[in-house]
This record gives C-alpha cells, structure tokens and sequence, in this order.
C-alpha cells in the first residue's frame, strides 16, 4: 500500500479539526443521546461546512452532513450507535489500537475515544516507530503506526487505558454471521401508515431506488422499500412471499441481490482494494472490518458510483464476500 506522508497539526485545516474535537467532546461525554450528538454538531458549525464527495450513499437528504458523520466514526470504530444498550443514542468505544497485517509488517489504527492525554501517551510510545497522521474528509484525523512485527504494536497496547486487538478485521468477521434475509417463522412488520411517506423500491438489476406508491408496495411479492418522510431516519422493508419484515438496509440490499444472482464485489490484486457500488454499501460491522484494514474510510469513484476500500488482503475479501454471499469478480 502507498504511504501517506505524516501531517502536521496546521496542515489539517478547518474541515479536519472540527471532527476531531467533536470526537473530544463524545469521548468526554462517555454516550448520550442521538439529539445531543445532533446539537453537539450544530454547536461546532459542522453542518454548515461544504459537503464532501461522499458518492451516491452521501446525497440527499438520507445524509446530511451529521449522518455523514455519524456513519464514519461507526466505520472508523470510535462511535457505536443505536446499538443494543442505547438503542436511542450513542456511546463511545474504549481506545483501542487495531492491528493488522501490512504490506510490509504490522500496521497498527487508533480507535475510540480520545484525550489529549492519550494522544499524548500515543505519540511517546510510538516515538521509535514510523507513524502518520491523516486527514479525512466527515471524520476525525486517522492515527497509524507500522511496525516490523505484532509485538511491537502489543507494546504500544500496554499503555494505560488502552486496548490491544491483534487481526482486528479478521476478528470482526470471524463474528459476523451470514447476511441471510430475516426467517420466514421470524416477526414480520407493518408499513408505517399515512399519507405523507415517500416510497422508493430498490431495484437490484438496475442498482437503484425508483419511487413507487403503496399500493405498488403492499402487493410485491418480493422486494425491498425504503420510507421517508420529512426530517426522521429512513426506515427499510423487505416483502418475501407477501410477508413484510423491517431488517437493516445492508440484509434487504444483499438478499434481493442473492435472489437475482448479482455479484457487485470487485477485487483488484495488484491495488489490493474491494470496489462495489455506493448503494450496496455492506453491514456496519462488516464495513469496520474492511476500513481497519487501512484505517481510512472508503473512497469514491464517480465513474462508476463505487465505494473503494484500500488495503485489503486477499483472504479478507474472501471473507467478506462468502459473508454477503457474493462471489468475487
């Protein structure tokens, strides 16, 4: 993989500084609740901040710049949100350098919460290593730190307050289970009712959301639906054989996608990235593990409104693939 050349603090710019101290203050505050991340936002003028190119999955209004936000600090593995125990908000990750193979040896990622004495304490043991720090665009600066073997990376995890996860995208998928579509003896869900509701289906042959009315949706057969109405979170169901049941965007996109035979997933050897389609961006959980493999956040071709994750091993993508039962092109 390319290097990236260290960054010092006043080449980051005003985009890269605010995420970060938005992760400061997550950090500080432990969790809390989804309008208070919202606020936390507003207060740091972050949503007035020019939009990046995010792709096909950052336009509109399914993403504002929060949400934007939102979903690269879950992918960089500093946030959970609306996860099990707060289900209505957030809570922050305990630090944790998530080590992986490199090109070259071990290549070590900064996760969860920050302090400054953390940071600190990070730059000092890593003093006698090669480390960078990069900038992103909707997320907080990216620490890294390569190492010759998984040792030495197992050292900088001693430090007080930190955590160390050898293989940490291998461990994250080795605990995932198969994006199968819900079970047809599971609970099955209703259309939410009224007027106002916005309907689009998706449409797996053609990779994308077409706008339908509710007749067209409660008669399907078959097929996956996204609602939306004015400023709440959209919401996803998955009609199988007449029923209807409310799994998360990623299950329904991959099970009509299994059902046509679609197999959107291109690996590139010699780059070692995994490309696939904005729209069919993976599992939560799923998606950390390929951005740990690089620590950074996918990046966007507009030619093919694509999502390329970099550094990928081979056995990773295999991996991932068999998980949302694609096979590799």
């Amino acid at each position: 993989m390319a290097r990236i050349p260290p960054c010092s603090e006043g080449d980051l710019g005003e985009n890269s500084v605010k995420p970060n101290e938005l992760l400061l203050w997550i950090s500080a505050r432990r969790e809390g609740s989804w309008r208070a991340f919202r606020a936390a936002v507003e207060e740091l003028h972050l949503a007035e901040a020019p939009e990046g190119d995010g792709g096909e999955e950052f336009r509109g209004s399914d993403f504002p710049q929060y949400e934007r936000l939102r979903l690269n600090m879950e992918r960089l593995g500093h946030v959970e949100f609306f996860a099990h125990e707060c289900k209505e908000g957030w809570r922050v990750v305990p630090p944790t350098l998530a080590a992986t193979q490199d090109s070259s040896g071990w290549m070590g990622v900064l996760c969860g919460a920050r302090s400054d004495r953390l940071l600190e304490h990070f730059s000092k043991g890593t003093g006698h290593l090669r480390t960078e720090v990069i900038p992103q665009t909707d997320a907080p600066d990216v620490y890294r730190v390569f190492a010759a073997d998984v040792a030495e990376l197992s050292q900088i995890g001693e430090m007080p307050g930190l955590h160390f996860q050898s293989e940490a995208p291998l461990a994250i998928l080795s605990h995932l289970p198969l994006t199968d579509p819900p079970s047809q003896r599971g609970p099955t869900a209703e259309f939410p009712q009224g007027a106002d509701w916005v309907i689009h289906e998706f449409l797996p042959d053609r990779l994308t959301w077409t706008k339908v009315n509710r007749a067209d949706a409660e008669s399907a057969w078959t097929g996956f639906f996204r609602f939306t109405i004015h400023f709440q979170r959209p919401r996803y169901f998955l009609r199988l054989s007449e029923s209807t049941y409310a799994p998360p965007r990623a299950v329904g996109v991959y099970s009509l996608l299994r059902r046509r035979r679609c197999n959107v997933l291109h690996y590139d050897l010699g780059a070692r990235s995994l490309a696939l389609p904005a729209i069919c961006r993976p599992p939560l959980l799923l998606e950390r593990a390929l951005v740990l493999c690089s620590g950074l956040t996918p990046t966007f071709d507009p030619r093919g409104s694509k999502l390329i994750y970099h550094g990928i091993q081979l056995e990773i993508a295999r991996f991932a693939a068999r998980l949302l039962h694609q096979s590799l092109k």
